[in-house]
């Protein structure tokens, strides 16, 4: 009889870990309504017409309420044809590197009059082949026409990528990033665009070398490119408004942006790029996806939904899990609090974040923690919030350079979707050092709902007082006050797009210095400041609706005079309507700018500056430990499950412990001598703090949930 009772018992055991091994639940119940996963044995026809049905209700939906994601199984798409991404939509292929996927082709058409993309939006393309030839016919290109918050990553393209609508769409963008093309990437509208640690075949053949700031950083080019002077710096040469380009031979630190692929298990899986550093061209090849690390979404996330609620993200997020974010509008009555070092969030198709009407913090707020990562989520204020994201909190000085946290596709925006006021004090604040942020569009809106000066208010768009922060591919646009205000040490900048606000009513309203200088910078380095990079830089008046008023803005950059400061490569470019403004000079009253000018196009720049006078000494500072708790050998008390249901065990080689149960308040509630189970099945639901000491001191305190 025990025989038997064993074996049934073993056989049991065999059948729940097979369940547990194998994915049971379905896509549309793990991931909700927004998400689409396509099969390659999947009806074609029917996955373009959900696909472009979709684009063509939403062409002109900006500031829709809609968001979709659209992936797809390893497999070959390319009998669905081609397909238009609308608004709000992401469209990434499953598979382990981008050869696993291919679709014949995207294309992201104009929703405005005489193929204008300036308005070309919040969209992205991740992790797949563009698959076919291209000939002259512009109809076989892979035309991705868009300006800001639309970038296209892990792409391997076998088409001409083209960055524009047709012949004469104009543009405003862009971001590449990790991407192969086959053949040639470029446009000849496009005022700026960013390539980073990409392979482009062909370069730009056939088009413009540049528009006002094209740049490359960490991209490497095929053996038939000979003419290199197009793709290296050529400003001391070019000379006029355009054909202008910047390079940086290699990326110094960056990690990849996580994404969605499906295990060889059949489960769904993210995989973390691992952290590079002096890199050139893609993170993967053929038959490899890269150094990292790989979660499983069932075990290691939890996936939110919409109408998940900020009190179970944070519950979630407390029981050390990560957050998958699916497509939809989250209003949060409190901010999402990270505090568990390698922790990710990651969204999907533009999930949008809205701090609520009772949350004056913030969206998210990131302790001063390791290795978070922070990816692909649109921030939207409709209320008053003091940040979106936080990062760190006020005087962080931990040392995060071995597994420094990404920030990576993060946008902002600050009024247009709602009518009424909306107030912002900053929309991104870094304080953490050692941070990598890899792409942000943050946006106080110049038009929609609810768009004025006194309207949708928001001093600075990016403020960092880390130390050691590194930001690549930073558009920053319309901020009252400096559009970025950088107060750390050893910072470094690779590309930034600005333009000023559209708006200002009075010049006495946009006075910097205490009302002593005319403007607010859109590039401002604190005076403190002793060391500082910045490089490929494209800053734009857009003095269009003052009512007439002129405004004038001394410096285009303000930085410190010393000679740890460097800056190359900056250029202002007039849009303002003419006699109404514009900035007096490029950087520090040198070099005088397009105040002075009437005509939309003009262009003045720098190639190298670098102050006068011979930095303070500088060393990293020593970090500031915490005074409420200290913690002994944390790691070697393991407090389990959490969630809790039953029993509570704790794990630990400490000898001789005392362990008290307190509610968030302090109060205790239950304690013990050692280290046996804890029935917590009398316990309310909620949250509690679980302490562990010894005679050494306090070993750990947790937070569990009941």
């Amino acid at each position: 009889m025990k025989n038997i009772q064993f074996y049934l018992f073993l056989l049991i055991s065999i059948c729940v870990t097979s369940t547990l091994n194998s994915q049971t639940i379905s896509d549309a119940d793990l991931f909700g309504p927004n998400v689409y996963i396509f099969s390659p044995t999947d009806n074609m026809a029917t996955i373009q017409t959900t696909i472009n049905n979709i684009h063509t209700a939403m062409l002109h939906d900006e500031f829709s309420t809609k968001r979709y994601a659209f992936y797809f199984k390893p497999g070959d798409y390319t009998a669905a044809g081609l397909l238009n991404i609308a608004y709000y939509t992401h469209i990434g292929g499953l598979g382990k590197t981008p050869y696993d996927v291919r679709i014949s082709n995207v294309e992201t058409p104009a929703p405005l009059p005489n193929n204008n993309a300036t308005c070309t939006f919040w969209r992205s393309a991740e992790n797949f082949t563009v698959a076919g030839t291209s000939t002259g016919d512009m109809n076989t290109w892979f035309q991705w026409a868009v300006s800001q918050a639309a970038p296209l990553r892990r792409i391997n393209a076998e088409r001409r990528a083209h960055y524009q609508w047709w012949y004469n769409g104009w543009c405003s963008g862009g971001f590449t990033g990790d991407c192969y093309f086959h053949d040639r990437a470029g446009s000849w509208s496009q005022q700026q665009w960013y390539f980073r640690n990409s392979y482009v075949e062909l370069g730009s053949k056939d088009y413009s070398a540049g528009g006002w700031n094209l740049c490359y950083q960490g991209v490497t080019f095929g053996p038939s490119v000979t003419n290199m002077a197009n793709y290296t710096d050529n400003w001391t040469t070019s000379g006029g408004a355009w054909n202008n380009v910047s390079s940086v031979a290699t990326t110094p630190v960056i990690r990849e942006k996580p994404f969605l692929f499906v295990g060889d298990d059949g489960r769904y899986k993210v995989f973390r790029p691992g952290l590079r550093t002096d890199s050139k061209g893609t993170s993967w090849s053929t038959g490899n996806m890269g150094v990292g690390d790989t979660y499983d979404i069932l075990n290691d996330f939890y996936v939110v939904k919409p109408g998940t609620t900020a009190e179970t993200m944070n519950q979630q997020l407390l029981a050390g899990k990560n957050l998958f974010i699916t497509p939809g509008m989250y209003e949060l009555s409190e901010p999402l609090l990270v505090n568990r070092p390698n922790t990710i969030i990651l969204g999907s198709g533009y999930a949008t974040l809205i701090p609520a009407s009772s949350n004056a913090t913030s969206a998210i707020v990131v302790g001063d923690v390791d290795g978070v990562t922070i990816a692909s989520l649109l921030f939207d204020a409709h209320y008053n919030s003091r940040t979106l994201l936080q990062v760190g909190t006020t005087n962080s000085t931990n040392d995060h350079s071995a597994n420094p946290t990404l920030l990576a596709d993060l946008f902002f925006r600050v009024g247009g979707f709602v009518t009424t006021n909306v107030n912002v004090d900053v929309a991104l604040e870094i304080n953490s050092s050692d941070v990598i942020g890899d792409h942000f569009w943050i946006w106080r809106a110049d038009h929609g709902q609810g768009v004025g000066w006194f309207n949708n208010t928001a001093k600075n768009g990016l403020v960092v007082n880390g130390n050691f922060v590194t930001i690549y591919g930073l558009f920053n646009e319309h901020f009252q006050q400096y559009g970025t205000l950088w107060n750390g040490e050893k910072g470094r900048l690779f590309f930034y797009q600005n333009e000023t606000p559209y708006d200002p009513l009075h010049q006495s309203d946009y006075m910097s210095h205490n009302g002593t200088v005319k403007g607010y910078a859109a590039y401002k380095v604190a005076d403190n400041v002793n060391y500082h990079q910045a490089s490929m830089l494209g800053m734009y008046d857009v003095f269009v609706n003052t009512q007439g008023a002129q405004i004038a803005v001394a410096n285009s950059m303000e930085v410190p005079d010393s000679k740890g400061v460097t800056v190359h490569n900056a250029c202002d470019v007039r849009i303002s309507t003419d006699n109404m403004g514009g900035f007096m000079s490029v950087i520090n009253g040198q070099v005088p700018s397009t105040f002075y000018v009437n005509g939309a196009g003009a262009r003045y720049y720098i190639v190298d500056y670098a102050g006068t006078q011979t930095p303070q000494p500088w060393v990293r500072p020593t970090p500031i430990n915490p005074t409420d708790v200290k913690l002994i050998n944390a790691h070697s008390v393991h407090v389990y499950p959490n969630p809790v249901v039953t029993q509570l065990f704790i794990d630990t080689e400490e000898t001789d412990v005392q362990v008290v149960i307190s509610d968030m308040t302090g109060k205790k509630l239950y304690s013990q001598s050692g280290i046996s189970p804890i029935n917590m099945e009398s316990f309310d639901k909620g949250m509690y703090l679980v302490t562990v000491s010894s005679k050494k001191g306090i070993l750990n305190t947790v937070k569990i949930i009941k």
